[in-house]
């Protein structure tokens, strides 16, 4: 008791040093830097559990401020990669002073995905030796971001003691999701209102008419996942009907994203649902099929266009011909440009990390890191879906509706993101992995928390 009481005063101190600083102090970015590290540090090194809800929350909300700009690209900078690198801080110090954080990072996933960012150094130091083209300060921030999304997972799994415990998580995202699908709803309904005959949405606070719909279509598709699998195998009516709303609203969002690669990751998530699941399989047959005709017989006209547009026919002297739109026509000629002019000039090491963009995750990691990065990041991926098939095995976590639900929601997110990767830089994109690496964190933790809370029941009866 003494400890908190000495806790709270701590914090409260804070708060007045941080009210007075405040009013006396010219309020500037240099200010706001401060604000920010106070509140976000001091709460998150006294209880890691704060700082990653603040993860959670800010992974959609967060306002991106513009740095200024080069030749080459803008340079901004999202508050939600101020909180995640002070969050991290905090954790690593707390966790130095606490415990051997050396285990912490002993995962059958450590391996392959610090040998994947080695390699993305490598490349990058490489590039910057040989007096290639390479932003070598943008490709250092670039990896240390990679890195990041990682020790998002090593801290979720730190600190995630108790089923209790990922299922308020569970709630704090699924709560995010709606708050960005009302956001999102709520701008459809007021460009509709004015007559707006094309318009995509993007995740809150970003610029509605920029390369963000594909990010929040990502986004939208884990999520609505993740929903799927826990409204398949719960027994709460009230908590179906929410998922079910929850669900509607997500889906009609990302319809209005007018994202091709996250219409193409859909039907494989429902269909994964359908394959993973233990429960329900007959309604979520049902369920595909109901979506399958609504989809089509009330598609908005500015959606049909969209998938239509991918492909259409031209006639001339030679007769007719089918030919791709101007955007997946440019996403595949650099694709070919990847393959058969980038990849042979640096087939072993690539060009450095982000010395090119492409629209595709397979491509890009070619070009970023050659062949022997590529196949270490196929190794983390390939390492992380048999752990979570491992998981999903186990007879323990199949006993448990939460755990079921989880695990089979991840599971299909998971193929989802793969499917939009194809014309995505997906596995990059701070806002889909942020909650991807959190997710799997809890998703692995399953079976020992399961343990843990059956043996805790199974002393409390014999008590």
């Amino acid at each position: 008791m003494k400890n908190k009481v000495f806790i709270y005063l701590l914090i409260l101190a804070f708060g007045v040093a941080i009210s007075y600083y405040t009013i006396n102090a010219r309020f500037n970015l240099g200010t706001l830097s401060f604000l920010l590290f106070l509140l976000v540090f001091i709460p998150t090194l006294i209880k890691p559990d704060i700082g990653l809800v603040i993860i959670i929350v800010s992974m959609l909300f967060s306002p991106e401020i513009s740095l200024g700009e080069t030749t080459r690209r803008a340079i901004s900078i999202r508050l939600e990669d101020v909180f995640l690198f002070v969050i991290l801080l905090a954790w690593i110090l707390r966790s130095t002073f606490t415990k051997d954080i050396a285990d912490t990072f002993r995962t059958k996933l450590s391996t392959p995905f610090f040998s994947y960012i080695g390699v993305c150094i490598a490349s990058s130091i490489l590039a910057v030796v040989s007096g290639q083209n390479i932003d070598g300060k943008n490709a250092f921030f670039s990896i240390v971001k990679y890195a990041e999304y990682f020790l998002i997972f090593l801290m979720a799994k730190d600190n995630i003691a108790t089923i209790k415990q990922s299922k308020i998580f569970i709630a704090v995202f699924l709560i995010t999701a709606l708050f960005v699908g009302l956001f999102t709803n709520i701008f459809i309904s007021e460009q509709l209102a004015v007559g707006r005959i094309f318009f995509r949405v993007a995740a809150p606070l970003e610029d509605k008419d920029s390369s963000e719909p594909g990010t929040l279509g990502g986004y939208l598709i884990f999520m609505i996942a993740i929903a799927g699998g826990l409204l398949l195998h719960t027994k709460y009516p009230i908590l179906k009907i929410s998922l079910v709303v929850l669900g509607i609203v997500l889906f009609r969002s990302l319809l209005y994203t007018l994202s091709r690669g996250s219409y193409l990751a859909f039907f494989p998530v429902l269909i994964a649902l359908s394959f993973f699941a233990k429960k329900s399989k007959v309604f979520l047959i049902w369920g595909i099929f109901a979506i399958t005709v609504l989809v089509f017989a009330f598609m908005p006209q500015m959606v049909y266009q969209r998938i239509s547009g991918t492909v259409r026919m031209e006639e001339d002297v030679y007769g007719k011909s089918y030919v791709w739109e101007e955007s997946p026509r440019a996403r595949i000629d650099s694709w070919k440009s990847a393959i058969f002019d980038w990849l042979p000039s640096s087939p072993f090491f690539g060009f450095g990390v982000s010395t090119i963009f492409i629209d595709s995750q397979a491509f890009l990691t070619l070009v970023e890191v050659g062949i022997i990065g590529f196949m270490l990041f196929c190794w983390v991926l390939v390492r992380l879906f048999f752990m979570v098939k491992e998981v999903l095995n186990m007879k323990l976590v199949q006993s448990d509706d939460f755990a079921m639900g989880i695990t089979s929601g991840f599971m299909a997110g998971y193929i989802g993101l793969l499917f939009h990767s194809i014309g995505s830089n997906t596995f990059i994109i701070i806002r889909v992995m942020e909650p991807f690496w959190f997710m799997a964190a809890i998703v692995l933790s399953l079976p020992e928390l399961l343990v843990k809370q059956r043996t805790e029941a199974g002393g409390s009866l014999t008590g």
